[in-house]
C-alpha cells in the first residue's frame, strides 16, 4: 500500500516537473521574442529621436536583458539534456540585472541619491564576490577530479 502511494506520488511529481519545465521553456522563448522586438524598436527610436544617448542606453539595457534570456535558455537546455544546473549562471543573471540598473540610472525619471547608488554598488560588489567564490570553487573541484582521473588512468590507487 505504501509503495503504491510512493510510486503514484513520484509519477505525479515527475509529471509536474516536466510540465513546469515546458512552461519555463515557453516563457523563456516568449520573453526572448518580446525582448528582441523591444530591442529593435529601441534601436529605431535611437536613430529617429533627438535623444540619441538616452535611447541608446535603453537599447543597451534591453540587450543586457536579452543576453540574460539566452543564458537562461542555455541553462534550461543543459538541464533538459540531463546536465546539472550551474548556480553561477543565476549569479551572472542577477549581476547583469544590477549592471543594467546602474546603466539606466543616468536616464531615469528620478535621479538617485548617494544611498541608492551605494546600495547598487554594494549589491554589484557582493554579487561579483559571490560569483568569484563560486567559479573558483568549481575550478578547484574540476582540477581535483582531473587529478583523480589522471591517477586512475596511470594505474595508481587513489584513496
Amino acid at each position: 500500500m505504501m509503495n503504491q502511494l510512493v510510486n503514484h506520488t513520484t509519477r505525479l511529481l515527475t509529471w509536474t516537473s516536466h510540465l513546469a519545465h515546458i512552461v519555463i521553456s515557453l516563457a523563456l522563448v516568449s520573453a526572448t521574442v518580446l525582448l528582441t522586438t523591444l530591442f529593435f524598436h529601441d534601436i529605431y527610436l535611437a536613430v529617429t529621436s533627438h535623444s540619441l544617448i538616452k535611447s541608446f542606453l535603453h537599447a543597451l539595457g534591453i540587450l543586457l536583458l536579452l543576453w540574460t534570456m539566452v543564458e537562461l535558455i542555455k541553462t534550461e537546455l543543459d538541464y533538459l539534456q540531463g546536465g546539472a544546473v550551474d548556480v553561477a549562471v543565476f549569479i551572472e543573471v542577477a549581476l547583469v540585472v544590477i549592471v543594467r540598473e546602474v546603466i539606466m540610472l543616468p536616464v531615469a525619471e528620478t535621479h538617485p541619491g548617494w544611498v541608492e547608488l551605494g546600495m547598487w554598488t554594494g549589491a554589484a560588489a557582493l554579487l561579483g564576490l559571490t560569483y568569484y567564490f563560486v567559479r573558483s570553487g568549481q575550478y578547484r573541484q574540476r582540477q581535483s577530479v582531473a587529478r583523480c582521473d589522471d591517477h586512475q588512468t596511470n594505474g595508481e590507487n587513489v584513496q
